[in-house]
């Protein structure tokens, strides 16, 4: 009968097959990686624990939301939240004194073969999130992944309830700035036909003046996302698997949603 010890060898096998991608190691890069895996993977199992593999940009203001996050999944007693680029250097020699060229595809793989739940922060289209984004959008991720776009206004089912939603989405779509002309306008069409099919009044022209405007006026910190994200944050939407915020304080409410348990409140005067 498997013991979990067997378990864990096989899921720490398929995990770096996946990362290796038929790359052979020297053999002191493999007992320095085996050395990593029963230091740092252990805490993830944690028997009674819920774990979460964070991401997100770690430059400039973008870190405060990277910390929000981890910050508020880690509350409860019983939750542990681990940033991949917190954990420690795996140290192998293939990088030569360089940067290990597989660092973070053995993390990524090993860490969210454990973690029980991925959560994912976005603010910006530039950067190694976008990467990041890509794999956990693969099959083997996606069920245990959680995205949180900041400014996000998706119509991931195909519908739009009110006039401002149909608005704050095609604000979205004339942000996209990898789409080109042509591709803008067939998406708005079919953004004002979706409207109209569920009764919402609203035309071309109303549509076309309000973003005219909202590109005239549009802030220096608004979050730009690629077509590609936008493609991803509707799959994640669809799958009730895609939470959107636009400030701090919606960040933290957001990744509260998604703790198993919240912890305890006091109920204390000061006087």
């Amino acid at each position: 009968m498997p013991t979990r010890d067997d378990e864990h060898r096989q899921r720490v096998h398929a995990a770096l097959q996946r990362a290796l991608s038929g790359v052979t190691l020297p053999s002191e890069d493999y007992t320095t990686l085996r050395n990593w895996i029963n230091e740092e993977l252990p805490q993830l199992q944690a028997a009674g624990y819920t774990s979460y593999i964070v991401f997100g940009s770690y430059r400039g203001k973008y870190h405060t939301s990277l910390r929000i996050a981890q910050y508020e999944l880690a509350k409860p007693t019983t939750a542990n939240a681990i940033v991949l680029g917190d954990t420690p250097p795996l140290g192998l020699t293939i990088g030569q004194g360089r940067t290990d060229p597989l660092e973070f595809e053995l993390k990524f793989h090993l860490l969210t073969e454990f973690g029980d739940t991925n959560v994912a922060i976005y603010e910006k289209e530039s950067g190694g999130e976008a990467v990041e984004l890509g794999l956990l959008g693969h099959e083997r991720c996606f069920t245990q992944t959680v995205v949180l776009p900041r400014d996000y206004y998706g119509s991931g089912h195909g519908t739009v309830d009110t006039k401002n939603e149909v608005l704050q989405i095609g604000r979205q779509i004339a942000f996209a700035d990898d789409l080109d002309g042509s591709q803008k306008k067939a998406e708005l069409r079919g953004l004002i036909a979706t409207a109209q099919r569920g009764g919402i009044r609203i035309t071309e022209h109303e549509l076309t003046e309000y973003l005219e405007e909202a590109l005239s006026e549009r802030p220096a910190d608004s979050p730009s996302y690629s077509w590609v994200h936008l493609a991803l944050f509707r799959r994640f939407e669809e799958a009730n698997r895609c939470l959107t915020w636009h400030s701090e304080s919606d960040l933290r409410e957001a990744v509260r949603e998604l703790a198993l348990e919240s912890p305890t409140q006091w109920d204390l005067e000061i006087e």
